[in-house]
Order: structure tokens, then sequence, then C-alpha cells
């Protein structure tokens, strides 16, 4: 068999009586995670954009825009629901392939709301999409360094795939499913920092369900299209017939939960500056210099020192840094355009320096360690090597309740923000996620 069969024979045999406990409750937690930055995400500037886009097509009411009393068709819904979940870069990742949760939950989501899935069925369909999304993204890393994004690309495969299994398409079905989503795979590495790049979460989601929708009605693409010399593969990342490696593990067992609302890339680099600040008690006015020693892949992703608007400030490591040491932790109120246009935040940016070694150089864009070196006004000096972008983030069930229900203040009444809690972490027993995805939909202000 080749690539593209490999995929549809794995989201056909693929079982929740597969998993084991752990994977069940990493998932849960990550939609949890998920549906939370969805709600969050609708009021910015990017998310209001495309739910205005949304509206304006009058589709019909089959799935919910989440947070905003507005139904409409499942692709719709994934497409609006994909992009305000990724307008807060609160998105969990696997990395180095840069798989993202917004890619892939609000088309399983969408579509499962439409065909009144269970718990179980939404849990087998995001480890069928992930695991396909994240292995071709680690089987062709040569494409990010040519400015094309595995995330978003691969994302519209894995979700698909995932779709085909709910529709019930069958292992052939399936293939022509995936085939007609290559010809949808897309994702730009330098949209990051504008609307774009968040739009590009809501195309997976939107564009997976179609492939599997014109499948389902007899349309028909090349059976080996992935694969083959000149198919995607090889057009993307010069990679033919690869062994991806479907199933255990399951690379959804690696999804990193995000603390911070901005690149995932970002993450350690705060966490380590957070901890010289407490550890050493450092204070705004103390600091003198903050000297950052990265990898080039870094600044092609994270590239803004002095950020415009909200967008760009969320791949602005120097920024966040700032705010590390301006606000305490970094949270949704750091990353404004007001925020990145404050000039005690512009101030403090000026004293960090980005120092970039292409000796560090990889295959993809995430690289090994970051050094950072505090110094302060009187010559002290303190330093943290930070970890690598591709080692583990510990969260806990806690922290990620916590993270749902920030992300969720002001948008839920305190009731109904623990009921959606109370059903998506006790997913596995839900027989229908209508209740989940009306209880989501229809605001309901504190």
């Amino acid at each position: 068999m080749g690539t593209t069969r490999d995929i549809a024979e794995f989201a056909y045999k693929t079982s929740f009586e597969d998993f084991d406990p752990a994977v069940v409750k990493h998932i849960k937690n990550v939609l949890l995670s998920g549906v939370g930055m969805t709600l969050a995400g609708v009021g910015t500037k990017t998310g209001r954009a495309v739910v205005g886009y949304v509206k304006d097509c009058a589709a019909p009411q089959e799935a919910g825009v989440l947070g905003t009393g507005l139904r409409t068709s499942t692709e719709y819904a994934a497409l609006a629901n994909g992009t305000a979940a990724h307008a807060t870069e609160l998105e969990d990742d696997t990395f180095p392939e840069g798989t993202y949760s917004v890619g892939i939950f609000p088309g399983i989501l969408a579509l499962g709301e439409k065909l009144h899935i269970s718990g179980p069925d939404v849990l087998e369909s995001f480890v069928i999409a992930w695991d396909v999304a994240s292995k071709l993204g680690l089987a062709s890393i040569p494409m990010l360094k040519r400015g094309l994004l595995a995330a978003s690309a691969y994302c519209t495969i894995g979700v698909t795939a995932a779709s085909a299994k709910m529709l019930k398409l069958g292992v052939d079905g399936t293939v022509m499913a995936v085939s007609v989503a290559a010809s949808h795979a897309c994702g730009l590495v330098s949209q990051t920092g504008s609307g774009a790049h968040l739009y590009e979460a809501g195309l997976s989601g939107r564009n997976a369900i179609a492939a599997a929708m014109l499948a389902k009605h007899g349309l028909t693409g090349q059976p080996d299209i992935l694969e083959i010399p000149m198919g995607y593969l090889d057009a993307v990342a010069g990679v033919t017939y690869p062994d991806l490696k479907l199933g255990e593990p399951y690379r959804v067992r690696d999804i990193g939960i995000k603390r911070y609302p901005c690149c995932f890339v970002e993450m350690h680099p705060i966490e380590g500056v957070l901890e010289l600040i407490r550890t050493h008690r450092i204070v705004a006015d103390e600091v003198e210099s903050v000297q950052v020693h990265v990898y080039p892949g870094l600044t092609k992703v994270v590239r803004f020192h002095h950020p415009k608007d909200q967008d760009e400030a969320r791949f602005s490591l120097p920024h966040s840094i700032a705010c590390c040491f301006l606000d305490g932790t970094p949270w949704m109120e750091s990353y404004t355009t007001e925020r990145a246009n404050d000039p005690q935040v512009i101030a403090f940016r000026n004293k960090v320096r980005m120092v970039v070694h292409p000796e560090w150089d990889g295959p993809g864009l995430a690289g090994g360690e970051i050094p950072i070196t505090i110094r302060l006004k009187d010559g002290r000096e303190y330093q943290k090597i930070c970890p690598k972008a591709t080692d583990p983030i510990e969260f806990t069930d806690a922290e990620v309740v916590n993270k749902y229900m920030r992300s969720t203040q002001g948008l839920l009444s305190q009731e109904r923000a623990e009921r959606v809690a109370e059903i998506v972490l006790s997913l596995e027993k839900v027989e229908d996620i209508t209740e989940l995805m009306t209880l989501l939909t229809f605001p309901d202000k504190p």
C-alpha cells in the first residue's frame, strides 16, 4: 500500500477502544482548553471579521459558531471556530512539525454536531486527525524551510480522514477524500503576525469537511497523490513514499498545552524569564539589558521586535519578555494593540537583544535550547538556559481548568462554564454532543 491508502486504512480501523485512559484524559484536557480559547477569540479583530463573513453567507443552520448564537453550515462553523480559536494564540501543539489543536477540533465538532455523534466518536476522530496530520508533518519537515506551514496543510488532510470516518465512507471513499484534501491543503509560514495566519486554521476544518463531503458525492482524486513523484509530499518537501508509522504511539500523547497567548516557541523562554524574575526578585527598573540567544528558525516565525498590533505582538519574543517584567504573568491583556504601542513596553523591548546563531540552524523551524541573560544596572547578571521547543510542557489538570475558566471569564456564567467543563471532562460517557454544542454556541453572559 501507499501513504494515501495507509491513511485511509488507519482511519477506518482505528477505534475509541484502542486508546488507553491516559490518551483519553489528555485529549479531553486539550478539548477543554480549545473550547475556552474559541470563546475568547470570537471578540478579537480577526474573530469578528470571519464571523461577519460567515453571517453574510447565510448558510443552512447545521452547526454552531461558539459564543455567537449563530448557526451555519458545518463548513462555515469550522471556519469561524477555527479562526476564532487561533486568534488567541492559545492553541496547543506538537513540535517540531507544529500540528495545532485549532486546525483539528473545530472541524470535528462542527461535523459531529450535524451528525449527532457521541463523545467517544469525537475522541476517536481527534486521535485519527492528529496522528495523520502530525506524522505527515514529521515526514516532511523540509517544507517549513520552504515557507509552507505544515500545521494548516496537514490538519486539512487529518480532519478529512476523520470526517470520512464519521461519514462512513469506507476505505476507498476515504482515499478519494484524502486525495481531494491534498488539493485543499495550504498555509504559509510568513503569514504569522497577520489575520491570514489565524484564518488558515479555520480553513483546515472547512476544507477538510468539504473534501469528505465531495468524496461522498462522488468526486475523485488520484489514489496515491500524497506519495508519488510530483505528488503533494514531493511538491512541498521533496519526499516520496514515506512510512508514517500511524498508530501507537499516538502523537496526541505529545501535545503541549500553552500557558500564554503567543507563539508556541515562546513558551519555554517566557517560563525561564519568569523563573529568573521570581527567584531573584528582579523589577523592571533594575534591568539594563536582556540578551536572548536563538536559532535562525525562531526568527522566521517570531519575527517582530517592535510589533504594531495584537497579531504581531503574539509573534514577538521581545514583547513577551517585556510583559513578563511589566505585567507579571503575560495574558490576553498583554497582547493588545494598545499594549504593543505602550511607550513603557516599547522602552523595555529596546533593552532586549536577540542574538541569532546561524551555526545552530536545523532542518525545521524548532531548534535547540535558548540561553537568556538578564543584566542589571548594578552589574549583576542572571542566566537561564531554556529548554528546546520540542521539550515537554508540564501542565496539571487543575491548570487546564484554570486556563479554560480564565478564557471564558465574562463570556459564560459560572454555572454554564462549569457544566461545559463537566461534559468535556466526561466526554467518553456522552451519547450525543448536541447539549455541549448548544451550551457553547448561545451566549450566556454572567
